[in-house]
């Protein structure tokens, strides 16, 4: 005889947290359940506290990786386009190519998995690849392996999130208030891409660090400085950040731009057009 195992539907929530009066209270004490639960966090992790920071304004440069990504995108025609990490679907409604990819296990994208399931089963080559997934320098290697072995000849991998302002943008686990901007530790995967050879590496001042790599040779293998980085902090990122290959936008265009019809526009006509 066969048996199926079924889960049984969850117990309905108390009467009284159904009521109109509860959710009100709920809603109004909100905030403050949010910023009782921020301080916590900030006292729990207090010995990975650092003063110092970085004065990046990312609203006022007006670039971020929507432009990065459909700049990388403008070499090909109908170039076929992967993006890890997708959630408010932001960048990937963003992306004119009807070949495009997204992944994410929660919300956003057209496939409804963890980036490790999708790579598992995943035949598929792409031109660009963009990873905004899980922010741990563990998941974010992994995503970087697996999409260089996704990457067509000449392709580029963009990733977000490399340039943390402070120890909270940058603390894993997340420390931040509600809605602040995390970029976790990511950035440790800057480290190993930057000694990597046979890859080119650029790390964009904008949108809170969007690092941009193309593959220069078959058989490339990240460098691992996973023993190095594993317990490091913001004060490690601070004090050795003149090791990373950081650029403005302005420097990196005709990078990003090389083999399309666009160039960098002339520094005139740009002064004209803020007239």
């Amino acid at each position: 005889m066969n048996l199926t195992l079924s889960t049984p539907p969850p117990a309905p929530a108390p009467a009284f947290k159904r009521s109109p009066l509860y959710q009100l209270v709920r809603y109004l004490l909100r905030p403050m359940w949010i910023e009782l639960k921020h301080i916590r966090a900030i006292r729990k992790y207090a010995h990975h506290a650092d003063s110092r920071s970085f004065e990046w304004q990312w609203t006022s440069t007006h670039f971020n990786r929507i432009a990065t990504v459909n700049l990388l995108l403008s070499r090909w025609n109908n170039p076929a386009y992967l993006e890890i990490g997708c959630a408010s679907n932001a960048l990937f409604d963003s992306v004119p190519t009807f070949n495009k990819v997204g992944v994410d296990p929660a919300a956003g994208g057209t496939i409804r998995a963890t980036s490790d399931e999708f790579f598992r089963s995943n035949q598929a080559k792409f031109d660009v690849v963009f990873i905004d997934g899980l922010h741990t320098c563990e998941q974010v290697r992994r995503d970087v392996v697996n999409s260089i072995n996704s990457l067509n000849d000449g392709g580029f991998i963009a990733m977000h999130d490399l340039l943390p302002r402070n120890w909270i943008e940058h603390h894993n686990p997340d420390v931040t208030r509600a809605g602040g901007p995390w970029t976790g530790d990511v950035w440790k995967v800057a480290f190993e891409l930057a000694q990597t050879e046979g890859i080119d590496f650029k790390i964009l001042k904008i949108d809170c660090g969007v690092g941009v790599l193309k593959v220069l040779k078959p058989g490339v293998v990240l460098k691992d400085l996973s023993s190095e980085l594993r317990d490091k902090e913001f004060s490690y990122f601070y004090e050795n950040i003149d090791r990373l290959p950081i650029v403005d936008w302005e420097d990196a265009y005709d990078w990003l731009a090389s083999g399309s019809e666009l160039r960098r526009p002339r520094a005139g006509l740009l002064q004209g057009a803020n007239r």
